[in-house]
Order: C-alpha cells, then structure tokens, then sequence
C-alpha cells in the first residue's frame, strides 16, 4: 500500500517539481549547475552517485553495471543510494566505496528526509550521477538537485524526466533490465555484449557462519541435497505467487521421490504462508526459515542449495547472482524483462491476452485479483524442470 501511495505521490507532486527544476535550469543554471570541481584532465568522473531506490531484485540486477563501472573508472569514489532492504547487499561489494541509505516509505521523514539527503549529495559534490530508476521523476530531480555536470537517467517515450539529465537513455522495454543498465554506462564510453552471468554478491563471513549454524541446528548436514523456495513476493504482489497447494506437492515429490532436504524462505510478514504450505505438503516436509535471514544471509543460504525455486520476487535474483541453477516462476511480469540471468536458469511463462499488466518503465503495477497467467503453470510444469537437474545424487 505505501509503494502504492509513492507512486501516486511521484505522478502528482513529481511533474510540477519537475516542470518547476526545469524553469530553475533555464533561469539559474550558471548558478546551480556550475560544474563541480573533480573530473580529472582526461574528463575522467571522479565522484559518481549510483541512485536505485526502489526494488531489491532491481539493486542486484544494477550490481554488474556498477562492476563494470569500477573496472572503467578504478580511482573513482562510487557512492550508491539505496533503501534500507538493499542496503545490506549494497555494503561490502568490491565496486562500492559508500553507502547511502534513504526510507522513501518512511512517512514521517519523507520531506525533512529527502531535504538532509539533498544536502548531503550536494556536498559530495559529485561529478557524475547515475540514476538507475525506470521512471520516478522524484530521482531525476535528485540527480538535477546534485548540481553534477554529468546527470544519466532512463527516459520513454520522450518522458519529462529526460530533460532533467545531460545524457538520457532510452529505455527498450523489449530489454532485459540487466541490459538497459548496462546502456546507461554508455555515455561514459562503456559498451557491453548482452549479460549471461550476473555479479556475485560479496557475503561476510559472518553471514556464512549464521547460515550453517541455522541449518545445523535444524538437521541439514554438509551431504544432504538442499533445494530452497521462496513462494512469497512482498505485500505490493500477491497477485505474483504460484499456488500453495502446488507449491506443497512440488515440496513432497522433492523430499520423497527425490530424498532432498527442502527449506522455505521469505519475511516474517510472510511466515503465515510458509508454515501453510508446510502443513499441506506434510509434517516435517520442509524447513521454515521465514524471517531468519536479511538478504545477504539469504544469499549464503541460496549459495548452498543445489536448485532454488521462486516467483518473480528479489529472492529470485539474489539465487541467480551467487549461481545456484534457478527455476523462476512468472505471470504479471514477463521474463523478457526479469528472467533470472544464467545459462543454467529457466523462466516459466505462460502469458495471456492481457500479459504482462505490469510495466515499471511506465510506473504501471496492476494488482490483479485474479491472475490466471501464473495459475496456468501446472505442477508437472515445475515438476518435468526440477527433474532436469539431478537432485537424487549426493554432494560429493
């Protein structure tokens, strides 16, 4: 509901501010838009801003352009902007020197929040800004507000939140989103092919040790075959699960056909279906492991699974960044533009006449009451991919 009301908030407060920033641009440009002092002589950008405030699946999909971004520009200080839910990941990744952290959802410190994050960027004095949303107008008046030279941001159909950058890229809908942040390097003269692997996620030690004591205490040893599923998706898109009971019967195949140990992951919001999936597919089928873990956890839980199931959620990708063989469930959203990244990965997709009713670029989410699109994978649909992956022989 609050992603909901953001996005309203963006669609009426954001085109006037937008409209308003750029009659400012017009009027006081020599004033506000002094380049900053920083790039080098070769016009090399020394302080770069990364900006991706919504979606946890999205971070770790812009992961692999900002480690491209390193390998261009290694003396650059690169500073990401992110949400609390993606921070955790953000932190600790090799191409990231510093982390900012801004609640949009947080309604209370929405305004005074943005107005400190203003001042804030603004002294950085950053020389370049890389705004990785699709299409809120709230983050290209952020990148204006920064005052850097070098502002690069998504545009679509010519949308007002182009003209607030120095370079704006259009977004191709048709596109993997991985690929789409990759073009947005382009202005900086960083080409790429289309990407087949995605950036790992650096997990600490720590975060290791957390996992294997979990699973420990719950009876998973080194040579069992684990296979993890994730059957949430956040409170704004229900309408992205795959059924329980399906899920359920997958859960038992698995552990009886197939001798492997099963654990079930996602929030604590979301333990109530969890454990109901549990008790449809059996007692003692599968492991709760709901709210155990924040995301970087959750990656080194993934990193041990032989195979990961889930809906089009963040959970999904995160699977796919540390390189278990990932099985991905889809019916709003296409997989065109989501499906997990890797050769060993696969994307099930059975679209309608009305799909996908989700498109991002445009600022579209549909919440759909009845999506017959992800009710039309059957169990033997899932069922004749997980065979495909061995999970009856044991680690060695």
């Amino acid at each position: 509901m609050r992603r909901k009301l953001l996005r309203n908030l963006d669609k009426l407060a954001g085109r006037p501010i937008a409209l308003a920033a750029l009659a400012c641009n017009r009027v006081f440009r020599p004033r506000l838009h002094k380049p900053p002092a920083g790039p080098g002589p070769d016009g090399r950008p020394k302080r770069i801003l990364a900006i991706k405030m919504v979606g946890l699946g999205d971070t770790i999909l812009m992961l692999t352009a900002l480690r491209r971004l390193r390998q261009r520009f290694p003396d650059a200080a690169i500073t990401a902007l992110v949400t609390p839910l993606s921070s955790g990941i953000v932190a600790g990744q090799p191409s990231v020197d510093e982390v900012f952290v801004y609640d949009a959802l947080l309604w209370l410190n929405l305004i005074p929040g943005f107005v400190r994050l203003m001042r804030m960027v603004r002294k950085r004095r950053f020389d370049c800004v890389i705004d990785f949303e699709q299409h809120f107008l709230m983050t290209a008046v952020l990148a204006w507000l920064t005052g850097a030279g070098r502002r690069i941001g998504f545009r679509y159909n010519g949308s007002l939140r182009g003209r607030l950058f120095t370079d704006p890229v259009d977004l191709d809908p048709e596109r993997h989103m991985v690929d789409n942040y990759m073009r947005l390097l382009a202005p900086l003269g960083i080409t790429s092919d289309p990407v087949d692997t995605l950036v790992g996620i650096a997990v600490s030690p720590e975060d290791e040790a957390k996992v294997s004591s979990w699973l420990e205490a719950h009876g998973v040893t080194g040579d069992d075959v684990l296979v993890g599923l994730h059957a949430g998706s956040g409170p704004r898109a229900i309408h992205r699960r795959w059924d329980k009971e399906r899920f359920a019967e997958i859960i038992r195949r698995m552990t009886t056909g197939l001798g492997v140990k099963v654990v079930l992951t996602g929030t604590a919001r979301e333990g109530g279906l969890i454990r109901e999936i549990i008790a449809l597919a059996g007692n003692g089928a599968a492991l709760d492991a709901s709210g155990q873990f924040e995301p970087k956890q959750l990656a080194a839980l993934a990193r041990r699974c032989r195979l990961f199931i889930s809906n089009d959620t963040g959970a999904m990708h995160i699977a796919a960044a540390v390189g278990t063989p990932t099985i991905g469930l889809f019916g709003p959203e296409t997989p065109r533009r989501y499906a997990p990244i890797g050769k060993q990965n696969v994307s099930m997709y059975k679209p309608l006449h009305c799909s996908p009713c989700v498109a991002v670029h445009r600022g579209e989410a549909r919440e759909c009451d009845n999506p017959g699109c992800i009710a039309m994978i059957t169990v033997e649909d899932v069922w004749a991919e997980v065979t495909r992956y061995d999970l009856a022989s044991r680690r060695e």
